[in-house]
């Protein structure tokens, strides 16, 4: 930020857009089933939204995710992530750059973390067994990265790795054109159906639809007794690129994006494990 000016721009941007963001979300009412989540509309200020699409990162600066895992069959990559990193980010033209990084920084603020839990109290209770007026002060330390996925993609029913406390996915489309491109939630089951789906033994209980500003959140659950299933059937032909920024929360701040840790957490000293 060359001066006074342009540091006093993007800062009121970052604020405004936090507040928005903690109001909207805790607006919303959460779902218990098929696991504790929400899932929310009008979710950032609509001209903010337009100028997210309009200022997009250029595809080249995208990384292909897993080119074994998420690949069509000409070897193509169907699944591509940028990281929100400093150094990501600078790669961006200076404006665009500022912009982004207001915008993840307001998305990764402690006031959107803190609602953000609370919305999710039923299923954080139920992982750490605390009481709901302790769960906005659990560890959960950011990592947003924005994601491009095309025609071919797909991602089997699992609950999330239990490093993750939280997954939240914005979802970035135009219109409402791609509104059947959304992640399912599932749980298993032995019905005929079920045993004769693509993704044998789920049962598909929510679709969660892929619309303009809008995202969902859930606590991760994989125990014995309860998890939070999530999937995506294979993206047809024509889908298009399903744009998104998936927000994640980790228990271990050195999983997290060093430099929101280093901004907002600057106690939180990463965990040294035994080799």
């Amino acid at each position: 930020m060359a001066d006074g000016t342009a540091t006093g721009r993007w800062e009121s941007l970052r604020i405004h857009v936090r507040d928005f963001l903690a109001e909207r979300i805790a607006q919303t009412e959460p779902d218990r089933k098929p696991f504790p989540h929400f899932v929310v509309s009008g979710l950032f200020p609509a001209d903010v939204y337009e100028q997210m699409l309009d200022w997009l990162p250029d595809p080249e600066l995208y990384a292909p995710v897993d080119e074994y895992k998420y690949a069509n069959t000409g070897g193509d990559s169907v699944r591509d992530k940028l990281a929100m990193t400093n150094e990501s980010l600078d790669r961006l033209p200076e404006e665009r750059r500022e912009f982004w990084t207001a915008i993840r920084n307001a998305l990764s603020d402690p006031l959107v973390k803190r609602t953000v839990f609370r919305q999710l109290s039923d299923g954080l209770v139920h992982r750490y067994g605390v009481s709901k007026n302790a769960v906005a002060d659990l560890p959960g330390f950011p990592k947003p990265e924005l994601y491009r996925e095309v025609s071919g993609y797909q991602i089997k029913p699992h609950p999330d790795t239990r490093k993750k406390v939280v997954t939240m996915q914005i979802a970035l489309p135009r219109d409402e054109s791609q509104v059947e491109l959304g992640t399912a939630f599932y749980r298993l089951s032995v019905k005929p159906k079920a045993l004769m789906s693509n993704f044998r033994g789920f049962e598909k209980v929510k679709q969660v639809q892929f619309l303009p500003n809008s995202a969902y959140a859930f606590c991760v659950l994989n125990t014995v007794t309860k998890r939070s299933w999530h999937g995506r059937d294979t993206l047809p032909d024509g889908a298009g690129v399903r744009n998104s920024l998936l927000h994640l929360y980790y228990e271990d701040a050195a999983k997290a994006n060093p430099d929101l840790v280093t901004k907002y957490y600057p106690d939180a000293a990463p965990q040294t494990r035994a080799a």
